[in-house]
Formats: C-alpha cells, structure tokens, sequence
C-alpha cells in the first residue's frame, strides 16, 4: 500500500473507509475466496465495497486463494480478474503451463517419435499468450523437460518479438538437455532478471556463447549460480564465464566454477556480495598468476570451497589475506595421501590464520563421498580460537576417536554453540568414544545448544545414576539429538537418561538409518529396533508427565 492509501487508511476517510471495516471485508473476502466459484460470485457483489478498489487489497485476496481456485476467482468479476491472473501466472512451476494453456492444442500434432506444427501461430493465438507471458516473474523447470522441449524451440523460433518474458526475474534450469534449450534461454535473459541458476550437463559452442553475454543481457542479476556436473567442464568455461561476472555489479550471491584471475579480483571487490561458492578445478594452481595475500573478502555472510582435495582448498585459502565471514564452508573429495598426511589439520591451521576469529560464527566441513578419513581431536584445536562459534558441523569431513575429556576442552571456548554436529557414525576404527559423561559436559559448557549429532557410547553407565537430573545439567531446549549407530545395550536405561537431560525432546533422530542406500554401518537390524524402542519409551515418559502436571 503506497503512503497516501496508508494514511487514508489509518485515518480513516471516505475513499477506504475506516481501517476496521476494511480489515473485516478482507478477512471475510479471503475466506470466501476459498469457497465454490457460485458462493464467491454471490458473496462478492453484496460485499462490494469501495475498499476493493484499492489494488493491494485485490492482490492480497488473491494470494491467499488456493491455486487451483485462482482461474475460477477471475472468471467472478473483473475486479478480481487481473490481480486473480497476476497471482496464478506469477510463479510457474514448470513451462508446461505456456505450451498447454496458452496456445490451441489444435496447433500441435505428435505422429509417432516426434512432435510437429500442424499450422501457423495466428495473431490471435500470440495475443492470448501476450496477455499471460507478461504477468511471469519466476520459472522453475526441475523435472523431465523431453515432453515440452520441441514444442518450446518452436514457440521461441516463431515468436514474433524478441522478448517472450519481459518482466521475468527468476529462472531456475534444473534438469538435463539445456543444449536443447539454448532458443528459450537466450530469449529469457531479460534485463528485469535478478536470480538465475543454472545446472550444466553438457558444453557447446553455442551455450558457452550464451554465457559469456549474462553480464551485458542481465546486468541487474543479484543472484547467480552455474552449476556444472562434470568438473572436466570447468576450464573450458572460465573463459567465458569471467567476462561476464566482470560486468555483474549487483551481485549479492554468486556460485561459480574455476574462474580466471580477473574474476577473482572483480569477486573480492564487490561490496554488495554477501555469498560466494567457488568450485575449483585441480589446474587453479597451475595456471594462476596471483601473488599470495593478495586478496580480501570482506563483510561476506556465507564463503563456500569445494575442491577435489582438502589441500587444494588450503592452498587456495594462501592466496587470501583477510577473509571477512560468518560461515565457511569446505566440501572436499580426500586423497589417498591426504588420508595419511595431517591434511587436516593444515586446513584449520590456515583457516585460523585467514578468518577473522571475531566475525566467524559457523563453519561446516563434508567429504564428499564419505570416506573414512581418520582425523585427531588435536587437528581441529586452532579452531577453538574463534570463541563467537555457533554452529560447528564436522559430522560429513571425518571419523574421530574421542574421549570425554578431548570433547570437553574442544568446546569449552563455545559458549555461544547452538548447532554442534560432531559424529553421526561409529566406525570399528575408533579406539575411544565419548560417554554420557562426554555429553553431559558438552551441554554444561554449552547451554544454549539447539542441535547435537554425536557418537556415543550408551553402555558405559559408571558414574550415571539413570534416575537423576545429568548432576544438575538440563536442556530444555533442544529440538533435535541425533545420535546415529551409537552402542546400545539398554533402552531403557538410555531413555531414562535422555528424559532427564533434555525433558522437551520428542525423540531421538534416526534419519541416519534410513538413508539412500543405508550405510553399510547402518544395517544392523537389533540396533535399529532397539533405539526404535528408546523413542517409544520417550513418547511413554512425556505422557506419564503430561498427565502428571494435568492432575
């Protein structure tokens, strides 16, 4: 609502009414708009009331109309046909829309392996499609697109203007055949476009042309993302990718391959970026020509590596001088030799050199295909110097054997840690697991914890009193504890404990279990059932204490 129809509003005058009133007709009308198109039609003209003359009150009806009755909603009156249409088309969740609404089916024909145009696009069809193209801010093509492909460079290539979306903002290709879709994507880069993301299975020619003209087509993008599936791909495409990252300077979130070095310094100076992945391809160090330290990220929220190896992203970290973030993130495919080599703890080493301790609250670590990579409690203690920690994710990087006592001085410096995902698999080659002790003092020196993915050791009881309160210590704010294929010998003993640790805990997560496909530490059928019977036993404590307080 502009201000002069907010002060109207507030006030109460005569155009809108007093601000009860109207706020009553749009609850009342929100309500009848997801009724029957007959009892909309009737309700609508004897509430008719001059408040719906105001745009912003139409619009917020018809976003609150089920989809499926936003067509019937326009059809009532034309009152609610334009915000009703605006609504319906403004997000498509596939393309499919545009090829069988908006054109006769009488158009296509489909003899058989392939799909062909019976006659010409008249006028009068491409003035039906006007009236609903423009009204398209967001597609989002995700699933199979070999139904409506064909039918789509057809429809670009006998398009009798240049632009098909010309206020479209947000396009997402998410699905393989983008080198069959080079017509529509070059048509949908529009100047109004400020989200695109695209996935990459093939290259060409032609749509590494496409690409390298994103900055000049697109130059109000704010958010862009190349994500390409063979990582062969990524020399090919940095060349053409970086003159057009050049030219983007209103970048808030970019996510990238390998890009040369004049990408990277454009990169590093953009103040409005406040997200950046980089995907670097083994030949980054061959090829470049930057000096060490020579370049700053600052004020960034969210800074993302992925790399074939945890070295190279170390390596990468040397370039940098000072790395301005609340989040890193490192997604690595370990070696052989790094496996053996402390590569580990070079990273966080580095880490601690380049990040400002003060700003970084979260950092998260994942080896890509989950190999067993051995690592020490020692390696992550230059990490414990960034004492404004809230989040800590290392449960996807590595395999440790931990004691109570190595847990413990881990995260004494983390009084603030809110999300604390250590371990979710026991693995035969760890000699040493942290107990209920471990995790008693991890919520003692962390109070303010959220989430917990930990490997523990249920059956070392010594010390517990099953019936206490955890000596004291209680979190009754913890939403989730995962606790993986932790060892377990009795569930009763190990739901009495977590009942008195976290009394609002609905159970324990046991998505682990049940992945796709279940790790090979995860089929061990007595396991499985016997933390079953610990969440079950947990549901029974919660009512005995609901009807307990009822009485």
């Amino acid at each position: 609502m502009d201000r002069m129809s907010h002060t109207s509003f507030i006030r109460g005058d005569p155009c809108s009414s007093t601000s009860w009133r109207i706020l009553s007709l749009k609850s009342r009308v929100c309500q009848l708009a997801f009724s029957s198109r007959s009892r909309i039609c009737i309700s609508v003209f004897n509430l008719m009331h001059r408040a719906l003359r105001i745009a912003e009150i139409m619009l917020e009806i018809s976003w609150h109309t089920d989809r499926g009755s936003l067509p019937g909603l326009a059809l009532t009156c034309r009152k609610f046909e334009r915000p009703a249409l605006d609504a319906l088309w403004r997000n498509l969740p596939s393309l499919e829309p545009i090829i069988v609404s908006c054109l006769p089916t009488h158009t296509w024909g489909s003899p058989p392996g392939e799909r062909i145009l019976l006659k010409p696009i008249d006028k009068k069809a491409w003035d039906i499609f006007d009236k609903y193209a423009p009204r398209v801010r967001s597609i989002t093509q995700s699933g199979d697109p070999s139904f409506i492909i064909e039918h789509l460079r057809i429809l670009v290539l006998s398009y009798p203007s240049s632009t098909m979306f010309p206020n479209l903002r947000s396009l997402t290709w998410n699905c393989t055949q983008i080198h069959l879709a080079l017509e529509f994507l070059r048509m949908a880069l529009v100047p109004s476009l400020v989200s695109l993301n695209l996935r990459i299975t093939s290259i060409s020619p032609a749509l590494m042309s496409i690409l390298s003209i994103i900055g000049a087509t697109c130059p109000n993008l704010t958010y862009f993302r190349s994500q390409i599936d063979d990582p062969t791909f990524h020399h090919d495409f940095a060349p053409f990718l970086t003159p057009a990252i050049c030219q983007l300077r209103n970048l808030s979130a970019l996510s990238v391959c390998d890009l040369d070095d004049t990408g990277m310094k454009h990169v590093t100076q953009l103040e409005s970026l406040k997200t950046f992945w980089l995907y670097i391809a083994p030949t980054f160090l061959r090829r470049t020509r930057l000096s060490p330290q020579s370049l700053s990220f600052k004020h960034l929220d969210h800074l993302g590596l992925q790399a074939p190896g945890l070295d190279l992203i170390t390596d990468v970290l040397r370039y940098l001088r000072t790395v301005q973030t609340k989040h890193f993130t490192a997604i690595f495919q370990i070696t052989v030799f790094e496996q053996q080599s402390g590569s580990i703890s070079r990273f966080c080493g580095m880490l601690l050199e380049r990040c400002d301790k003060d700003t970084l609250e979260a950092i998260t670590l994942g080896e890509r295909f989950l190999v067993n990579t051995f690592a020490q409690p020692s390696d992550f203690s230059p990490l414990r110097l960034f004492h404004n920690l809230t989040h800590f994710d290392i449960e996807a990087a590595c395999t440790l054997s931990i004691s109570d006592d190595e847990l413990s001085e881990l995260v004494d410096l983390w009084p603030k840690l809110k999300i604390f995902k250590f371990s979710y698999l026991h693995h035969p080659g760890s000699t040493s697991l942290p107990t209920f002790h471990g995790l008693i003092n991890v919520l003692r020196l962390c109070p303010k914890l959220v989430s917990i993915s930990l490997v523990i050791d249920t059956t070392q009881l010594d010390g517990i009193v099953v019936t206490s309160r955890g000596n004291g210590i209680r979190n009754g704010g913890l939403q989730e504890l995962v606790l993986g294929n932790s060892l377990i010998s009795s569930p009763w003993d190990v739901a009495l404990v977590l009942s008195s640790l976290f009394p609002n805990l609905a159970g324990v997560n046991l998505a682990p279990w049940f992945g796709d496909p279940p790790h090979v530490y995860f089929r061990e059928r007595q396991a499985l059932e016997q933390w079953m019977s610990v969440n079950y036993l947990l549901g029974g404590f919660r009512t005995l204490k609901t009807r307990c307080l009822g009485q």
